[in-house]
């Protein structure tokens, strides 16, 4: 699935919780742990002086964590059998 090999490359997630993700389960609580790094992580690059290599990471970190909101999102978009706009950007609702 396209899904499971996104979030694989993401390294984000656990096997388990990849796994559960691409069978639709837990995806409302996995959407807003994954956000919540996303949120803590980029809190953490704002406290760090502009190109320090910490600061860097945690912007990485962040991305990754908020691409994998996005994919997970899709898939909820998917799962839910939603189509137009919403599966195609993966919001369901909120922001990200």
């Amino acid at each position: 699935m396209q899904y499971r090999s996104e979030l694989e490359s993401l390294m984000t997630l656990s096997a388990e919780a990849i796994t559960q993700a691409c069978a639709g389960e837990r995806l409302n609580s996995l959407i807003t742990q994954c956000y919540d790094e996303y949120l803590e992580l980029r809190e953490l690059a704002e406290e760090i002086p502009d190109g320090d290599a910490q600061r860097d990471f945690y912007l990485q970190e962040a991305a990754a964590w908020r691409a994998t909101v996005r994919v997970l999102r899709t898939i909820a978009a998917e799962k839910s059998g939603r189509t137009g706009q919403s599966a195609r950007t993966g919001r369901t609702s909120g922001a990200a």
